[in-house]
């Protein structure tokens, strides 16, 4: 199906392995399931670092908290290019070589392009639809249309920031200003977030790029291991005597009404062997683009000086 409706607010991710498995990576899902894997193995995660008490650090992570806040109530209407580039390695089992490494000679390509459309209503309810308007290179026009890609599948991307940032998620880490950085001509401040130690929680982690002038998210790395069923990847790896290394990044440069919109979102399927050799085993590139917005509606709730809750809202059609 080309039109799916959720009031899931986190992005999802579908990934299939090197094994003939298909491996589900969703980020909306809680991550339980991966950390009582850990614990199995290791008793708890250990996380010696601890977050800095910090009038900067907390000031950002108030902003950006506020920001999850507006984001979490926002109604939205848009439509977008979604542009789709991929390659992998098509290979199975028996194409790799008696000292572990791939045989390279099967590389498939793919490219898509959709006008994409998400609308969200005032009760939280999501709906993606899709029309491909490219494929291979070739105009077509298929309504409804499902994503394409092969290895990776995507959703929701616009609502991420709430699977790290909202206010009941950043009780569950530690964290700590790494860096202070750019993005394109925004300075930024880059910020990690790690589970507490000892902790369980059922949010993602991962760094964030926050602009410095209003804590204005981004960029996301995520970490692949707070992912629902990431497990399933390390599984493969470990069966191919290496070390998974997915890499997963969103990029949001678009902004309407104070509400942050992707621009770009990349995963990188990674395979470590020691003595720091790698094998990149596929890619997925997708760039957002032409955005068109018909409601960008946000309400903001606080509490006036009697206790009365007042509410503030920036609207556009």
């Amino acid at each position: 199906m080309g039109t799916s409706g959720s009031r899931f607010r986190r992005p999802l991710f579908i990934a299939s392995a090197l094994s003939a498995s298909t491996i589900l990576l969703c980020l909306g899902a809680p991550i339980r399931s991966v950390n009582k894997a850990r614990e199995a193995s290791s008793g708890r995660i250990d996380n010696p670092r601890q977050a800095p008490s910090s009038p900067d650090l907390q000031a950002l992570l108030e902003h950006a908290a506020e920001y999850c806040d507006r984001l979490s109530r926002t109604v939205l209407n848009f439509v977008c290019r979604e542009s789709v580039e991929e390659w992998f390695y098509a290979m199975g089992r028996e194409s790799w070589t008696a000292g572990g490494w791939p045989v390279v000679d099967d590389i498939e390509r793919y490219r898509f392009g959709y006008d994409y459309q998400l609308t969200r209503n005032r009760a939280g309810l999501i709906q993606e639809r899709r029309t491909l308007v490219e494929d291979q290179g070739k105009r077509v026009t298929v309504p409804n249309a499902p994503l394409k890609t092969h290895v990776f599948k995507h959703a929701y991307v616009v609502m991420g920031p709430l699977g790290l940032l909202k206010r009941d998620c950043q009780s569950e880490f530690d964290f700590r200003i790494v860096k202070d950085d750019k993005i394109g001509d925004e300075p930024a401040v880059v910020v990690e977030a790690s589970p507490k130690p000892g902790a369980y929680p059922d949010c993602l982690f991962g760094t964030i790029w926050l602009r410095k002038a209003d804590a204005g998210i981004l960029k996301i790395q995520w970490n692949p291991a707070s992912i629902g069923n990431y497990a399933g990847i390390e599984t493969t790896a470990r069966e191919l005597n290496m070390k998974a290394a997915v890499l997963i990044i969103s990029e949001y440069a678009y902004e309407k009404n104070g509400i942050r919109f992707p621009s770009r979102y990349t995963v990188k399927e990674i395979y470590l062997r020691k003595l720091g050799r790698h094998f990149e085993r596929s890619e997925t590139v997708v760039t957002y683009d032409r955005y068109k917005f018909f409601t960008v509606e946000t309400e903001v709730k606080f509490w006036g000086r009697r206790g009365r809750e007042n509410r503030s809202a920036g609207r556009e059609r």
